[in-house]
């Protein structure tokens, strides 16, 4: 992870714009510093008697042409730098969300929802508000303590001036003070965010579940602990923020308190004028706002440094899979797979999920993939869509070893149909057509005649302009898993994969679904991990897997002959036991 800042790294690039603003925003302080000699001016003509009604209308114009002059140049600056800000929170969200498709699965296990969320809006909008807020106080609070402090030293008293400058070193030493603090209980913020906002996404994803087990008033507790987590963790950062900002403004009033002491004394003395006096406490009155907010300041730039200290480790990760450096420049499969001595463990892990695999599958040919949970079938598939990356020299694909085809080109050739059949949140239409190529909607009611979901579609007020809910939720669950091999289908792979992708259908459907997809299947290459052997048994090839290995390998026929477990599956499921899930039958210690 580099050591320069995301932000850093923001503002070497557009370096230009951000001198352009805070030149905009010297002009507005420049222009301030006009005000106080005006009031010198005025104030000394009262004291003498020698001002008239027509110089007190002129000063008065001039100080409110003064006045618009600054809001122009001050708020120009502003909405400039704010405009620079705004781009650099799009640009991150950006970034972060191309990192996020470019890890894996494995990453996703490891994470929350929750946290992500925070990643993706508390995060992001603290480092906004460095490039905001952070930026423009800084700028202005550089630029008008230098020239105020300029101008009050060499224009009225020096003496004067350090003595009214002494209290306010002691606003560093706090900021040193507070610095840590401040960033540790941001810290402890953001993760109470994160905590927060996954426990909510848990109890909406199990809604159905809390309910049904009588759980509201439990997970009503769990929320209110992640909630009262929350508020500490606000009211230990608020704390600190309080404090360092009246510790602040004490520093600043003591400021305020030499000035009229000791200024007093001067303009009683006559070594300064009345007008003098008044010019040195406006000058000084134009150093509260930025004295003051450079509190605000520390605190956004220690809450800036968590989040994005959060923000780099993501962006710093390097996706385990990705085009190697070997890739050839292919565009197109025919799907002929061969497996040679595959063994594969998952990260962290320690004992294999797969041991010894050895497969050949023809290209337009089709495979069968049985077995017992966790026996391996799932991870056999992710290795073939490249989801995780196979030991070289293990998967080839039209003889090339897998990780010589280049990502898009593998993954554009396999028509997927996962087992819990994800859909978004938009059309019917949309769901079916997901893929970057584009569609005719004669081509999308083909696939979903092809998946046996046509007339369900149909009978919905807007058919396939039908709006989903979240994760398709407004669909039953046969209906899902038809739309995702309509889905599938649509993409006219080499490839086609369905991972026990007809165990929400009954009977009657799965046969006509099937019907469909013999006419899909002709010349591809087809891959189905089923329990269902009505489901398999035409395939020109089954295996079936146990603790990551291959115990049993044939046709339908073969393995009945042989009276292993595929043969107790295929009885058990003869004398009518149609199970409903994988690995609720078993028979002679075996489960599948």
């Amino acid at each position: 992870m580099g050591s320069r800042s995301l932000f850093a790294e923001y503002v070497r690039l557009h370096k230009g714009k951000y001198l352009f603003g805070a030149a905009l925003l010297s002009i507005s302080c420049l222009l301030q510093l006009v005000i106080p000699r005006l009031l010198e001016k005025f104030t000394n003509g009262v004291q003498s008697l020698t001002i008239t009604f027509f110089d007190t209308f002129q000063l008065a114009l001039w100080i409110t042409a003064i006045g618009f002059g600054v809001a122009f140049f001050r708020s120009t600056s502003r909405i400039y730098i704010f405009r620079l800000s705004r781009q650099l929170e799009r640009n991150i969200r950006d970034r972060l969300f191309q990192q996020w498709e470019k890890m894996p699965p494995e990453y996703y296990k490891r994470q929350r929802i929750g946290d992500l969320m925070s990643h993706a809006i508390n995060d992001v909008n603290v480092t906004r508000d460095v490039a905001m807020q952070g930026v423009f106080m800084t700028v202005e609070a550089v630029i008008l303590i230098t020239v105020t402090v300029i101008a009050m030293s060499t224009t009225i008293h020096a003496s004067l001036t350090l003595l009214v400058m002494l209290p306010l070193p002691a606003l560093s030493y706090m900021a040193y003070k507070f610095r840590f603090q401040i960033q540790e209980r941001s810290l402890r913020v953001q993760e109470a965010i994160g905590l927060l906002a996954s426990r909510v996404q848990e109890f909406c994803a199990g809604i159905r579940v809390v309910k049904a087990y009588v759980q509201e008033q439990d997970q009503m507790k769990k929320f209110m602990e992640d909630n009262q987590n929350n508020v500490m963790a606000n009211r230990n950062l608020i704390r600190s923020n309080s404090l360092f900002t009246s510790i602040s403004q004490g520093i600043v009033g003591l400021s305020y308190l030499i000035s009229v002491l000791f200024g007093g004394i001067l303009t009683m003395r006559g070594t300064i004028t009345l007008g003098e006096f008044v010019a040195f406490n406006t000058y000084l009155s134009f150093l509260v706002s930025p004295v003051e907010n450079l509190g605000k300041v520390i605190n956004t730039l220690q809450r800036g440094r968590a989040a994005d200290l959060r923000l780099r480790e993501i962006l710093a990760l390097k996706p385990a899979v990705q085009d190697d450096v070997e890739v050839l420049p292919i565009t197109s499969l025919n799907g002929s797979i061969q497996v040679s001595h595959l063994s594969f463990t998952y990260p962290g892990d320690h004992s294999p999920t797969l041991r010894d695999i050895n497969l050949s599958i023809p290209q337009g040919s089709s495979i069968a993939i049985v077995g017992k949970v966790g026996s391996g079938k799932t991870t056999l598939v992710n290795l073939l869509m490249r989801m995780y990356n196979p030991p070289k020299g293990t998967i080839f694909i039209d003889g090339l070893e897998i990780s010589q085809i280049p990502l898009r080109v593998l993954r554009e050739s396999i028509g997927f149909v996962p087992q819990e059949n994800f859909l978004f949140s938009t059309t019917i239409a949309e769901n079916i057509a997901f893929d970057p190529k584009s569609y005719q909607q004669s081509h999308i009611e083909e696939a979903a005649k092809l998946a046996q979901v046509y007339e369900n579609i149909v009978h919905f007020p807007k058919k396939f302009d039908t709006p989903l809910g979240e994760r398709g939720t407004s669909l039953s669950g046969g209906q899902r898993q038809r739309v995702s091999i309509a889905r599938a289908v649509i993409k006219d792979p080499p490839i086609l994969i369905f991972d026990d992708s007809l165990s929400a259908v009954d009977a009657q459907t799965e046969e006509q679904i099937l019907e469909g997809l013999r006419k899909v299947k002709q010349g591809r290459t087809t891959i189905m991990v089923s329990h269902r052997i009505s489901t398999i048994m035409d395939c020109n090839q089954i295996i079936v897997m146990d603790n990551g290995r291959i115990i049993e390998q044939g046709n339908h026929y073969s393995l009945l002959q042989q009276e292993g477990i595929y043969a107790q599956m295929y009885k058990i499921q003869q004398a009518g036991f149609d199970l409903e899930h994988e690995g609720r039958w078993s028979e002679g210690g075996h489960s599948l």
